[in-house]
């Protein structure tokens, strides 16, 4: 980094400087919203599923109740408050693979297990930087349940919640040195709506859906000032900028117990699109 871009991001001249700043990210790959698939129960009693999901997306959330420390060769040097912001357009890729268990004929449970990756550039800083991480672990878990079912239509309810963290470093090609950044994230989702069978292998299915995320985000790098090295690192909660959505998605039964779905999530703040590959045994 030059010696402005120091100036900038130390002390309380980086406070001032913060005021106001609309964090702008942007990337290659989706985070947020993970796969809901029908919002009833699809398994008979005992039954299990596996298989594979993929979901894309964008979001926007609020980073809050901000605080910043430096430390001068290793000494405590300063902190404070750092503003709230709102960082925009947050992607990533997430991939599952889900295994789920029939309880009754009109309740499922679920467990995820995937990868995940984020991207995002000239963002907190708004310096030409961007940020790259390795794959991460993610995993997740929820429940289905089927509360009413006539001929071709089904009405259920879903919730499920999952975790992941995002470590990697933010630089530009100008900077001596790359801050580096940890995310962790969870998500918590619950759906309600009908899905209604169209022809023998086709249905439809979708509904409301509410989204609510609990995390928190560091940002930690080191210049040298002087003969001395300054640390800061500056840390925020991360919280969801809009809760209400909706969402619409297909299945298709491509061969005996197995399906292939995709499908449309939307919120104020995130868009997600979502394919799946299940097998039922």
């Amino acid at each position: 980094m030059n010696v402005e871009t120091f100036l900038s991001k130390a002390g309380n001249t980086r406070n001032i400087w913060l005021l106001g700043l609309v964090v702008m990210v942007g990337g290659s790959a989706a985070f947020a919203l993970d796969p809901l698939g029908p919002p009833t129960a699809g398994l008979r009693k005992g039954q299990f599923k596996e298989g594979v999901e993929y979901s894309y997306g964008t979001m926007d959330f609020k980073l809050s109740k901000g605080k910043w420390i430096e430390h001068l060769d290793g000494v405590f040097f300063d902190s404070g408050k750092a503003v709230s912001l709102t960082l925009k357009n947050f992607k990533t890729n997430k991939a599952y693979f889900n295994l789920g268990y029939g309880i009754t004929d009109d309740l499922d449970v679920f467990l995820r297990l995937g990868a995940t990756t984020a991207k995002f550039g000239d963002s907190i800083w708004e310096d030409a930087e961007k940020f790259d991480d390795h794959a991460n672990f993610t995993i997740g878990c929820g429940i289905k349940a089927t509360f009413y079912e006539d001929d071709n239509l089904k009405l259920g309810g879903l919730f499920q919640a999952s975790w992941a963290e995002f470590d990697g470093k933010l630089n530009a090609a100008h900077w001596a040195a790359a801050d580096f950044i940890e995310m962790n994230i969870t998500e918590i989702q619950v759906a309600v709506g009908p899905t209604y069978k169209l022809a023998e292998r086709i249905s439809i299915y979708g509904g409301p859906f509410f989204h609510f995320i609990i995390g928190d985000l560091d940002d930690e790098f080191s210049e040298v000032s002087g003969q001395s090295l300054l640390t800061s690192k500056y840390s925020w909660d991360i919280e969801e900028s809009s809760i209400f959505g909706a969402y619409i998605g297909a299945q298709v039964e491509i061969a005996e117990n197995s399906s292939f779905g995709i499908e449309y999530q939307h919120t104020a703040a995130a868009d997600a699109i979502v394919v799946r590959l299940l097998w039922r045994f």
